[in-house]
């Protein structure tokens, strides 16, 4: 399946676009653009996938997406929902919008090579991103000039992090093919829209893009680069992290609210992308919230 292709427009009288993505109503979906985006969530929980990573997010998130790289979002609050309306502040903008110069500056060393690692998209820790944020937050109600100038601050301020995670594997690359691209897109969205329900098989997601079921074996992992049940899976396990941490569920409920039909597959499913079973995550996570409450006390 292909990541839908965005063709994004600033507004009148500016370079770059800069806006709260609760603003904007269009579906929420597996896309990619030209233009190298930052985004910021300040608050709030779900699964965010950029390329071919499958990550849980949570408050204070800020990552960087290189041009053309696919991505999205599935909030916990819209869950199940095409209309994500969950807070976030987007900055978008082609790496020539100033000029097909004007990053090779000398003073801009830095920012050029962060573009080049954002190819694969880039997590900045979360203390950057607070910092940032507020920053970014800002930019949406500044006057054009300034909202141009704060911008090149913020990135030249990111260009001097070391704190920060690649995300989507090195070899990772999207379908060169834009009918290829189109089906990607479709089939990701529809997964993103049912991957709790257990009954989801390799059966029906090949119905559902119009293949038989190895012609569709071969056509996701091409794409993608995993299989079908193994991209569910860990939509599911990203989701039933979130729980673990956050709420007071019994790993039994986390597993039949996730998706996962039986409990010795999502305990096998959870061992091998989190190397450690669940009962150990949820022990190691308020461990680690007892030790920060503890700091915020002292």
């Amino acid at each position: 399946m292909k990541p839908a292709f965005e063709k994004l427009l600033p507004p009148t009288g500016q370079s770059f676009r800069c806006f709260k993505r609760e603003t904007i109503t269009t579906a929420a979906r597996w896309h990619r653009h030209p233009e190298i985006e930052l985004t910021y969530v300040e608050h709030g929980s779900g699964t965010r996938i950029i390329g071919d990573n499958i990550s849980s997010y949570g408050n204070h998130d800020l990552v960087l997406i290189g041009a053309d790289l696919p991505h999205t979002w599935h909030s916990d609050d819209f869950e199940g929902s095409q209309i994500d309306l969950h807070p976030a502040v987007v900055v978008q903008f082609r790496r020539d919008f100033l000029g097909e110069k004007f990053f090779d500056a000398p003073e801009f060393a830095g920012v050029r090579e962060m573009f080049e690692k954002a190819s694969r998209g880039i997590q900045f820790d979360e203390q950057t991103a607070e910092r940032i944020g507020r920053g970014l937050t800002n930019l949406v109600q500044a006057g054009p000039a300034l909202k141009l100038v704060d911008l090149l601050k913020c990135l030249v301020e990111l260009s001097e992090i070391s704190t920060w995670t690649p995300l989507a594997s090195v070899g990772f690359s999207t379908p060169p093919n834009d009918n290829l691209q189109t089906r990607t897109e479709e089939i990701c969205s529809f997964i993103g829209e049912n991957y709790r329900d257990p009954n989801l098989t390799h059966q029906a997601l090949a119905e559902q893009a119009g293949m038989n079921a190895s012609a569709f074996s071969r056509f996701f992992r091409a794409t993608t680069g995993k299989t079908a049940m193994s991209y569910i899976s860990e939509m599911r396990v990203s989701l039933a992290c979130r729980l673990l941490a956050d709420t007071d569920m019994s790993i039994a409920e986390i597993l039949e609210y996730a998706g996962f039909s039986n409990t010795s597959n999502f305990n096998r499913q959870f061992q091998r992308l989190q190397n450690m079973s669940p009962r150990e995550y949820r022990k190691r996570h308020r461990a680690i919230a007892r030790v920060a409450r503890s700091l915020d006390e002292a």
